[in-house]
């Protein structure tokens, strides 16, 4: 599964530089990774709380990452990268898919499928400062200029959803800046130690130790299974392979033919993808605010990664 024939290889090389291949993974994995608002949403609509709604998605996620695990660990080289660097692995994939995860979720709860993508879109404003604290890498006036677009983008949408939707919005938007903090943390810290374990492994590792975490969180929960109806459960498994399993390995595998910054460049239509969707599946309402907003957000990513590169 890490290693590709010679022959499936010589077939994508002819295709596909690796760095196209890259992108192309990226992109893949940002449509999936951009109807999981959608189908929270749907979640909820079906009586659903934050803990079933990650425990569907871990239970019917965590099968896969334990299995591939499994066969990965069957090379002895393999087995030697876990010992050095499985413990880490394991830490960040809890940081990033299942405290990032929690408060996503908890945040969709409260705010529109639309400004939750947007406000997790601004990650890479947070790796930019993440970058400066941790690294020195100071920012550019025109990286400055780009975020403080971005945040003003997001201010003109979560201003007119306060006038609609009322003071929740503005308890969803601290979770879902919480989330995205989280996020870019995962971002930076999982970077080196894909090209230590290899994208598979790594994913294999990191997700499966979140999914451990989000069934014990059941554990410690009074939720309640038996009231689960059947169209949650199936709304529950849908979101775990097809926008947790899938794009988490389509997302690692471009980790690991892309930087950070061409990453974060091909999830540009992540917002579009989501209200997209939130339209037509949720009947969302998307006014000129949330367009300029879209916008004003969008060209600040763009202009980050640009500078960045």
């Amino acid at each position: 599964m890490e290693k590709p024939s010679q022959t499936t290889t010589y077939r994508y090389s002819s295709i596909f530089t690796d760095h196209q291949l890259g992108i192309v993974f990226a992109l893949i994995g940002c449509l999936l990774f951009s109807l999981k608002p959608i189908l929270v949403k749907l979640a909820y609509q079906h009586g659903a709380d934050v803990t079933a709604i990650m425990t569907l998605r871990a239970a019917s996620s965590l099968p896969v990452y334990l299995i591939t695990l499994i066969w990965l660990a069957r090379q002895s080289s393999n087995r030697e990268k876990i010992k050095q660097s499985g413990i880490k692995a394991a830490l960040i994939g809890v940081l990033g898919y299942y405290v990032a995860s929690f408060l996503d979720i908890t945040a969709l709860e409260y705010i529109s499928a639309q400004l939750e993508r947007l406000l997790i879109f601004l990650f890479p404003s947070f790796v930019v400062l993440i970058s400066w604290i941790a690294f020195g890498q100071k920012p550019s006036k025109t990286v400055v200029v780009a975020t403080l677009l971005g945040y003003g983008g997001i201010a003109l949408i979560i201003s007119h959803d306060l006038k609609t939707f009322g003071s929740d919005v503005g308890v969803g938007a601290l979770f879902a800046i919480g989330s995205a903090l989280v996020f870019a943390i995962y971002l930076v810290a999982s970077k080196p130690l894909i090209g230590q374990l290899g994208s598979s492994l790594f994913t294999s590792i990191g997700m499966g130790s979140a999914g451990v975490a989000i069934l014990i969180h059941l554990l410690i929960s009074d939720t309640d299974i038996s009231n689960w109806s059947i169209e949650l459960i199936g709304l529950g498994i849908f979101l775990g392979v097809f926008c947790t399993v899938l794009p988490s390995y389509f997302v690692a595998a471009a980790m690991a033919r892309l930087s950070p910054t061409e990453l974060s460049l091909s999830n540009n239509i992540g917002p579009a993808v989501t209200a997209v969707a939130a339209v037509l599946v949720l009947d969302e309402v998307f006014t000129i605010w949330h367009a300029l907003g879209m916008i004003l957000v969008i060209f600040s990513v763009v202009m980050i990664n640009r500078t960045k590169n």
